[in-house]
């Protein structure tokens, strides 16, 4: 099997495509828009862990659509697409984000694209929980959000219309090993240099799904030969007050320690209150995993 990954030097697509290539039979081809050594910090790291696996092929300096990509597509018959690419740059800001140039980059050519797609391919369509999600009745709430609500019809329909087979995955707050500087990364960071955490919005409710689960979801999502479209992998679906909460508690017993958090009262929400996959809100929040290697890998990564 010939899997064509677009994404892979972001925090989940390394480790999707980490977790196909424990699959010995497939090939997994990663584009990349420009060569290894111009890529830096976390995710050179990433395309650099992932260069050592055997089943794993870069092709460099490629861009979804471009007179490369489609050759590429004449050149090598794949069965699988990951179309896990977006751009992503300010997404959580409106003012920034650039949602025409979004747009054009997510689809560049890509009506040429799917003239090159042999009709027996399957396209893994990555989403995330912040578009709009009709069956859920949410909106889009910002513009990147608009741009992958847009850019995930364009696709749609041109599967549709080609009767190619298609999946979709709607992703929602991913963390592990490897993660962008976010939310744990901030809490991680104040609580080893003794620092007093603040956070501005304890009350929404988020779905924090840990990205070894979440990966073992997409595997078997692209390996299925089940005729299901729609994929709502569902973490830890609480406040961001008691996720934080359980991962103190987690951090605390590992490090032996003592750290504090301070939370907002006050502050105004501009998003929805609640975003989730699951159907349950829980109130009583445990983490399952063992993150000692979490705790191991943030330990080392911020004392260097």
């Amino acid at each position: 099997m010939n899997i064509l990954f677009l994404g892979a030097s972001s925090f989940t697509g390394f480790h999707f495509v980490n977790q196909l290539s424990k699959v010995k039979n497939i090939k997994i081809y990663c584009t990349l828009t420009k060569n290894i050594n111009q890529y830096e910090s976390l995710r050179y790291m990433r395309i650099k862990l992932l260069s050592k696996k055997e089943n794993v092929i870069f092709v460099k300096k490629i861009k979804f659509g471009d007179k490369k990509f489609t050759n590429l597509l004449e050149k090598i018959r794949f069965n699988v697409f990951c179309f896990h690419h977006a751009l992503t740059k300010n997404y959580n800001d409106n003012s920034k984000f650039n949602l025409k140039k979004s747009l054009k980059e997510n689809t560049n050519n890509i009506e040429e694209v799917f003239r090159k797609i042999d009709y027996k391919a399957t396209v893994i369509i990555s989403n995330t929980i912040f578009q709009n999600i009709p069956s859920k009745k949410y909106r889009a709430v910002n513009n990147y959000g608009i741009s992958k609500s847009q850019s995930f019809d364009k696709i749609r329909l041109l599967c549709e219309k080609n009767n190619i087979k298609f999946r979709s995955i709607y992703i929602t707050n991913p963390w592990g090993i490897y993660e962008e500087k976010k939310l744990n990364f901030y809490l991680i960071k104040n609580w080893l240099n003794n620092k007093n955490a603040k956070i501005s919005h304890p009350n929404y409710i988020r779905d924090n799904i840990h990205i070894d689960l979440l990966s073992k979801m997409y595997k078997k999502i692209v390996l299925s030969k089940s005729n299901k479209i729609n994929y709502f992998p569902s973490g830890i679906c609480s406040t961001n007050k008691l996720f934080i909460e359980a991962l103190r508690n987690k951090f605390e017993k590992f490090f032996n320690k003592k750290v504090e958090v301070a939370y907002e009262n006050k502050a105004i929400y501009n998003q929805p209150m609640c975003r989730i996959n699951g159907n349950k809100i829980v109130k009583n929040v445990k983490i399952k995993q063992n993150l000692n290697k979490y705790f191991a890998y943030y330990q080392k990564l911020l004392s260097s």
